[in-house]
């Protein structure tokens, strides 16, 4: 959410800039500054969709440790670990807590 903040208010503070003085800006220089401006927000939107994916992996990569674990537990306990003891056993396993 953030980001996504922080990039509409560059987004918008970067347009209203460019409309204050537009009789300023001769054709070679508007010209390059529209390419400059698409494609640095092309690699925003493409590091933004990288990260979001890897983010993704990450989450059902913990889910399916979770799943993994609450069934090996129940079989062998014969009823479903709490909350902290799965946290428990991810950080001694993992090293870092689960996220939320």
């Amino acid at each position: 959410m953030n980001a996504k903040f922080l990039t509409a208010s560059a987004l918008a503070v970067t347009m209203s800039i460019g409309a204050v003085a537009p009789a300023l800006a001769d054709g070679a220089a508007s010209t390059r500054n529209i390419i400059l401006g698409g494609a640095a927000a092309a690699v925003l939107v493409t590091n933004y969709n990288h990260k979001k994916r890897i983010k993704q992996e990450e989450n059902r990569e913990q889910a399916r440790r979770q799943a993994s674990y609450r069934s090996y537990f129940y079989h062998r306990y014969g009823y479903y670990p709490s909350e902290q003891q799965y946290r428990d056993w991810y950080y001694r396993n993992y090293g870092t807590y689960p996220s939320n």
